[in-house]
């Protein structure tokens, strides 16, 4: 992790110096201007296992069928100059943070002198972990995995005020991107940091093929003084052309690190944070078809395999380790409009648990639909 951010640093030195020496023979131009861009999901959802309601949760008079607005969001890109940028991002409904109310998901600015180097300060999307890190206007499903939420939850992912140096090297044949940064380790649209340590953040990507993409990840927190804890991971993403009308994606990723909130609520007298851990891995695959009919422009088929344990424990001296899960997803989906400007998803989301608890946990099947428009 040290290396990593010694050789990211470096790096970054080297061609902040190189900038700041050689003069611009054609100075950005002032020129301001903003554009918004609006999003909605609108979701039906049911479950189609008795006992188990729209949540997953176990009810004795479940909710077993809901209609909401997933996301409802309303994004103003700022551009004052071929250098400097910035993003503003609003979430209208109510999230589950720290801060309840509308979130403020992306409030960042961007000086971009240089593909090899480029500066964001703001809150932002954390370099980390595939699932999170894909757009949620180009999501495979309809939803990111239960993996990715764990880790989401523990203030592993997702949007984070920091900073962060990135940039791109080879970009025309073997393109080699780096993502350096230090975030809160704290939820978004907080005023001030709740916890005494930082998060430091490394991303590497590499592409020896122009459809192939590889990436490992390593993340490191700090709880307390004497408390801290690595994370890593690494994934593929595979994207090919198959011919004129058909497009294949194939991903993977494993990933893991600690269990803050687990740890953190544990009455041990005696913890070790790396009993702690929590990991996750998936696969899936989306194909895309061109049909380009009146009514129609693509059709897509695909599927999800995911295995998550929220707490793997490898210490004896903890009792009981997680309640590992196994989630199978599959979908079709049309999309009516370019850039999934309308897109209409249909999936089927099977979930079982390591042990069920009779009225408590139960496997459970559920039936999601959700309408993109996009402005």
């Amino acid at each position: 992790m040290k290396k990593l951010f010694l050789l990211s640093a470096t790096i970054c030195f080297a061609i902040s110096s190189f900038a700041q020496n050689t003069p611009d023979a054609n100075p950005p131009v002032f020129n301001p201007a903003i554009k918004f861009h609006g999003l909605i999901h609108s979701r039906f959802e049911t479950s189609l296992t008795d006992s188990v309601d729209v949540q997953g949760k176990f009810s004795e008079t479940p909710t077993r069928s809901n209609f909401r607005i997933r996301r409802l969001e309303l994004r103003a890109d700022i551009q004052l100059n071929s250098k400097w940028s910035g993003v503003i991002r609003i979430q209208f409904p109510d999230l589950k943070t720290s801060t309840p109310g509308k979130a403020i998901e992306l409030a960042y600015f961007q000086w971009s002198p240089m593909d090899q180097f480029n500066i964001r300060g703001g809150q932002m999307k954390m370099p980390y972990e595939l699932d999170e890190l894909t757009s949620h206007e180009d999501l495979r499903m309809i939803d990111r995995g239960t993996t990715d939420r764990i880790f989401v939850n523990n203030n592993l992912g997702s949007y984070q005020p920091g900073l962060m140096f990135y940039g791109t090297f080879m970009k025309a044949k073997t393109p080699l991107s780096y993502y350096a940064g230090v975030f809160n380790g704290s939820d978004r649209s907080v005023p001030y940091d709740d916890n005494p340590g930082k998060n430091y953040v490394g991303r590497i990507e590499f592409s020896p093929v122009k459809s192939l993409r590889l990436a490992v990840n390593d993340q490191y927190t700090q709880q307390a003084k004497s408390v801290s804890a690595n994370s890593f991971g690494g994934d593929i993403s595979w994207q090919q052309k198959l011919g004129d009308k058909m497009n294949l994606i194939v991903e993977g990723e494993y990933i893991q690190g600690p269990n803050i909130s687990l740890f953190n609520s544990s009455l041990d007298s005696a913890k070790n944070i790396d009993d702690y851990m929590m990991s996750g891995y998936f696969g899936q695959a989306l194909l895309r078809v061109n049909i380009m009919k009146n009514w129609c422009r693509t059709f897509e088929i695909g599927g999800k395999y995911e295995h998550t344990d929220p707490w793997d424990s490898k210490s004896a001296s903890v009792a009981s380790a997680g309640n590992s899960i196994n989630t199978i997803t599959g979908g079709i989906g049309f999309i009516f409009l370019p850039d999934n400007d309308a897109r209409l998803q249909f999936n089927m989301i099977q979930t079982n648990y390591e042990k069920e608890f009779p009225g408590s946990l139960k496997n459970n099947l559920m039936f999601v639909t959700q309408l993109q428009l996009r402005i």
